[in-house]
């Protein structure tokens, strides 16, 4: 078979070149035009979508914009702009064809609207940079850009001052992760959805290594990220404005709506390495439709996302079943002799396995022509399915019965995390003022099952009741009847927020460069918090001893199971005002001031306040800053968490284990009222002789 001579390759792939882009253009069409204002002056910096081409771009100074090269048929422009009225259009495009599509917008007359609502400010602002404090705002072109799928890990990405930590053997932490703002606690951060409260789960990080021990943030990988339109982050402490959770500041996300054409993205990524075996194989698959209702619309979404564990653990030379049978391993943990059958790496140091379905809906519906009155809803459910591992159980070690486990075993947490949440209201223009009214109703539950563990004080019998009970004469009365198990169903977490409220707002001039934008604004919140009891294998005491003829400890491994006395079902609610002013006092110099009353039914009341300015030295050169008070209650979840296991203390006098509660207990519980008192009595001033201990 013939070849060509390399100089004729050349030469037909530099035709190739010149002509291919020739053909191309001669089978597509442009799209161009202008937006310009309502005074039919120019805007810049406008979003343009043109659905189902996975094109975008921003418009230039003088308005302008253009799309090439766009194949024939019929797609939609979308157009986005904080301060204006997003607003759409159908273009056919022809081969070779130019469509002239030009925009005129309008500002929204709904101020308080969250799709037109830059967090920092309740007036109109059309650019982040017009703003007193820091605000950073992410569109859906700029999140699309990224290569993450996770919305935490977005977030990350695009945000220097936000951090999702990525930990392992931190217990549940593993599969509800929270992130930080600004380097603070997780629950420190204000986290909004479409300008509404988000709430938090029901989790509490008891093990998270380098986060706030005791703290519950926000899931945000509970959103499908296909539907996240923009994000908005400000990096300032907004108590006043929002609540008292915003001390290192809020997260806004701002879903999608309008009609838009159905999309279907799908990604596939894998970890590989050359210290480590290939792992991680992770499948993104998610879509939307934006169906127009008349005046309105409807805005579904979807996400499945599945990930397979990584491990970076290396080789164990530590004895796995009997005394000296260690492996050998060589400096770079790799095995050079292998003297057990447990396989390597028999720990586990990386994510788990997680399973996500995600969903989403965003309904808005204007009930007059001129668009100001409007209802509107949206929600969500997700829900997830991941894996979490403890520290490895030894064969030979105290923690494990050999007849159940002869070669060791890893404990695994298997959990079910259910997320769902809806809001509903309606919002308009009366009188001058803008009002908006509504809902929002939010529930997270996190099930603790486990697998591959097992509670060593059963005893090692898995069909049939041996644990002795507390005489230690098996066959007694006392005899808890219960064999041991290796799954567990270790008690379950839920988390509901209730909260609903009403904001008003006008500008009013009062004789200054420009008007006075007035906010107010009044919320009631109702918290609910439950921690269910686990079955009674994954808490009981059984006192069987352990192999080696010592108490052994009670509970599943890994983690004990939730006991009937840690059992409880709380609530609090919340109430607050706020009034928000904001205004050009000359024509380089802008003020806002904020000020929020919050009473707390078992808490407490707080007045908090804020000042923050912004003077324009020049058109590149500007000055800004803020003073505020705040504070943050704390959470149902951290003033009602309770973990308990039994522990045994040699009793000096009789020289018996005598069995003895340990845990975590609540501030009003009576262990930790006993505690703070002795510590009180340590550190007071003595004026006799010290006490014995």
């Amino acid at each position: 078979m013939s070849h060509p001579s390399r100089p004729l390759a050349l030469l037909l792939a530099l035709a190739t070149s010149l002509l291919l882009p020739g053909l191309l253009d001669a089978q597509a069409g442009t799209v161009r035009g202008t937006v310009t204002d309502q005074s039919g002056g120019p805007v810049s910096g406008v979003s343009i979508v043109l659905e189902g081409t996975g094109l975008g771009t921003t418009t230039l100074a003088e308005g302008a914009y253009e799309f090439r090269g766009i194949t024939s048929g019929s797609y939609t422009l979308r157009t986005r702009r904080v301060g204006f009225k997003p607003m759409s259009a159908r273009v056919t495009v022809t081969a070779g064809g130019v469509v002239e599509q030009d925009f005129r917008l309008t500002p929204s007359p709904i101020q308080l609207a969250p799709i037109d609502v830059t967090v920092g400010s309740r007036a109109q602002h059309t650019a982040a940079e017009e703003l007193a404090v820091p605000v950073d705002v992410y569109t859906a072109e700029v999140i699309a850009r990224q290569g993450t799928t996770e919305t935490s890990q977005i977030l990350q990405a695009l945000a220097p001052s936000v951090n999702f930590p990525r930990q392992t053997v931190t217990d549940a932490t593993d599969i509800v992760r929270p992130f930080t703002l600004r380097g603070l606690s997780p629950d420190h951060s204000l986290v909004l959805v479409n300008g509404w409260r988000r709430h938090q789960t029901a989790l509490v990080n008891t093990y998270a290594y380098g986060m706030a021990a005791g703290s519950s943030g926000v899931d945000l990988n509970a959103l499908p990220a296909s539907a996240i339109d923009r994000i908005e982050v400000l990096r300032d402490g907004a108590s006043a404005q929002y609540g008292s959770d915003a001390i290192a500041g809020v997260i806004n996300v701002v879903t999608k709506e309008g009609y838009f054409s159905p999309f279907l993205n799908a990604d596939f990524g894998r970890y590989t390495t050359d210290d480590y075996p290939d792992d991680g194989s992770a499948v993104n698959l998610n879509g939307g439709l934006g169906i127009g209702l008349g005046r309105g619309s409807l805005g579904l979404f979807a996400e499945y996302r599945h990930r397979d564990p990584t491990n970076r653990a290396w080789a164990d030379p530590s004895d796995q079943i009997v005394d000296d049978d260690g492996d050998l391993v060589d400096e770079e943990r790799n095995v050079i002799q292998k003297n057990n059958p447990v396989d390597q790496p028999n720990h586990h140091w990386g994510d788990g396995l997680a399973k996500d379905i995600m969903t989403f809906a965003n309904f808005r519906m204007p009930l007059n022509d001129a668009g100001t009155f409007e209802v509107y809803s949206f929600g969500g459910y997700s829900f997830r399915q991941g894996t979490g591992n403890g520290y490895r159980r030894y064969g030979n070690e105290d923690r494990n019965w050999p007849e159940i486990y002869p070669l060791g075993f890893l404990p695994t947490f298997d959990p079910d995390v259910v997320d769902y949440s809806a809001a509903a209201g309606f919002r308009g223009l009366a009188g001058g003022w803008s009002y908006d009214f509504g809902l929002e109703f939010g529930h997270n539950d996190f099930e603790y099952n486990l697998t591959n563990t097992l509670n060593v004080s059963l005893g090692p019998c898995l069909g049939t009741p041996c644990a002795p009970g507390l005489d230690g004469i098996l066959g007694n009365a006392d005899d808890p009847g219960i064999p041991n198990q290796t799954s567990f169903f270790a008690g379950k977490l839920g988390r509901e927020e209730l909260v609903t409220g009403v904001n008003f707002a006008r500008p009013i001039n009062v004789g200054l460069s420009g008007p006075l934008n007035l906010a107010l604004g009044a919320t009631f919140r109702r918290e609910r918090y439950e921690i269910t009891a686990g079955e009674p294998a994954s808490y009981i005491q059984g006192y069987h001893l352990d192999r080696f003829g010592e108490i052994a400890p009670a509970g599943s491994q890994v983690f004990a199971g939730f006991q009937p006395a840690a059992a409880t079902d709380d609530s609090r609610t919340n109430f607050g005002v706020y009034a928000d002013a904001e205004a050009n006092l000359t024509a380089k110099l802008l003020a806002n001031v904020a000020a929020r009353f919050e009473t707390y039914s078992d808490f407490g009341e707080r007045v908090t306040g804020k000042l923050a300015l912004r003077y324009q030295l020049s058109p590149r050169f500007t000055l800004r800053g803020a003073a505020s008070s705040g504070f943050r209650a704390p959470g149902l979840s951290q003033t009602h968490y309770t973990s308990i296991a039994t522990n045994f203390i040699f009793d000096v006098g009789t020289g018996q284990p005598e069995p003895v509660d340990f845990g975590i207990f609540p501030a009003d519980h009576p262990a930790a009222i006993a505690l703070g008192a002795s510590r009180s009595r340590r550190k007071r001033p003595s004026t006799s002789a010290p006490a014995s201990p």
